[in-house]
């Protein structure tokens, strides 16, 4: 702007032509400048577009991914529970079934004692009538009887 002060009038009152060609071609060269600088902008800007857009589809991706990944172990993990819980129910039904055995097991011995008690009663018993019968205690009865 200050170089337009220096524009000196003709003698007609007009202005100098190389004054006003320096100044114009000043000017353009400044607009050239200028353009190349905003088309520079312009292209960083465009760059900068599709580096985001690239950076937001990987984002995208990587979110889906996650919520995939996600989506998976809790499918996993759920399986592994059901897994687990059935396990548990099969261990549980063979535990059970195996106290049941060891009841029915228990009370078979319970009535096997009894019976075997009562038996072994009866055979003493009978054994000792064997013997209250017999002609040797019939006569050391006797004999303790005369001695006193």
């Amino acid at each position: 702007m200050n170089e337009e002060k220096k524009i000196e009038r003709t003698l007609f009152g007009g202005y100098s032509r190389d004054d006003v060609d320096r100044i114009l071609k000043k000017n353009n060269d400044m607009i050239t400048s200028l353009n190349q600088r905003i088309e520079q902008l312009t292209s960083e800007v465009d760059q900068l577009k599709e580096e985001n857009a690239l950076l937001t589809h990987r984002i995208d991706i990587t979110d889906k991914t996650n919520e995939e990944i996600a989506r998976l172990a809790l499918k996993e993990a759920s399986e592994l529970i059901e897994k687990a819980r059935r396990n548990a129910n099969a261990i549980l039904r063979e535990s059970l079934e195996y106290v049941r055995t060891l009841n029915g097991e228990m009370h078979e011995l319970k009535d096997e004692a009894i019976q075997f008690r009562a038996s072994v009663e009866k055979m003493s018993q009978d054994l000792l009538e064997t013997i209250d019968h017999s002609e040797l205690f019939t006569y050391v009865k006797e004999q303790e009887e005369s001695q006193q």
